[in-house]
């Protein structure tokens, strides 16, 4: 008898070691491991709180989103795109800063969403109704928001397919379909100008850790595609925070640059590089701790 007692008590310690670990394992910030630190998601009780002053990134780009969401308007030869539509509590915001940077939203030719997350799709449908922008999403994500019943009025519109380009007067998009963030996040590759200066900009189409175990390698591989496509200087992640040194750390520096061909936000290949391996090394990682 004495020794199924002790088989039991041991077999409790087992599965209360096993309940800990998996408790903890749930308990880790993974984002906290990343390059960005942990996610900021502001105060939704106070979306006037979300308010950024617009102002210009590059010639051809300006930051029209919130303190912790991004929003990028691209100036074109024959209209603008826009890169991500933020909340719909917040779209007005975003046209507003259209505006004050001197632009008219009627301009607006294309929405393209990064993902389908709230934070950057839900804004898409106040954008289409009040510009007649088409709307641009991966195909996953653009079923992958359906089956969320998160349409909200938005029309299901243009689907970004892999490889593909999209061309507007003088700039051209270059999408890549990287998964893992969400089932069909979109990266866009698009050049930016600085006076004589042309540089490759990136915005991957998601960055946080936020998604489940099952998604973690195709994440890797998404990250690992990017790093391996190479060629960029500059990082436009769609919360301002996650770019490397932080957007708008970095963008203190512009007035006080003594090279004027020297951008503080274009770091270099070698950078970019470097801050990829390190969402890599925390992704693998993470990884390694869910199998």
């Amino acid at each position: 008898m004495k020794r199924y007692r002790v088989i039991a008590v041991a077999l409790c310690i087992l599965f209360a070691g096993a309940s800990v670990f998996a408790q903890e394992g749930d308990e880790v910030d993974w984002n906290a491991r990343a390059p960005w630190g942990s996610l900021r998601r502001g105060d939704r009780g106070n979306w006037e709180s979300f308010k950024k002053e617009p102002f210009q990134i590059f010639d051809n780009l300006y930051y029209v989103g919130l303190n912790t969401v991004s929003a990028y308007l691209i100036t074109t030869s024959d209209g603008l795109i826009l890169l991500d539509a933020t909340y719909a509590e917040t779209a007005d915001f975003v046209l507003d800063s259209i505006r004050q940077l001197g632009f008219s939203p009627a301009d607006l030719e294309y929405v393209i969403v990064s993902h389908g997350h709230g934070d950057h799709q839900a804004g898409a449908a106040r954008i289409q109704e009040m510009t007649a922008a088409r709307v641009v999403l991966s195909a996953k994500d653009w079923d992958f928001i359906e089956s969320r019943d998160q349409m909200a009025g938005l029309a299901r519109d243009v689907e970004a397919k892999d490889g593909e380009e999209l061309t507007l007067g003088d700039t051209t998009i270059t999408f890549y379909v990287s998964p893992g963030h969400t089932p069909g996040s979109l990266t866009t590759a698009y050049t930016v100008r600085d006076g004589d200066q042309s540089y490759l900009a990136l915005s991957p189409g998601g960055l946080g850790f936020n998604f489940g175990p099952e998604s973690t390698a195709t994440y890797i591989a998404s990250i690992e595609r990017l790093r391996d496509i190479g060629g960029f200087s500059v990082v436009l992640p769609n919360h301002p925070y996650m770019a490397p040194g932080d957007l708008f750390e970095l963008m203190k520096g512009l007035d006080q640059r003594s090279d004027p061909n020297a951008h503080p936000v274009a770091i270099g290949e070698t950078a970019v590089n470097d801050w990829l391996d390190g969402i890599l090394e925390a992704a693998r990682e993470k990884l390694a701790a869910g199998q």
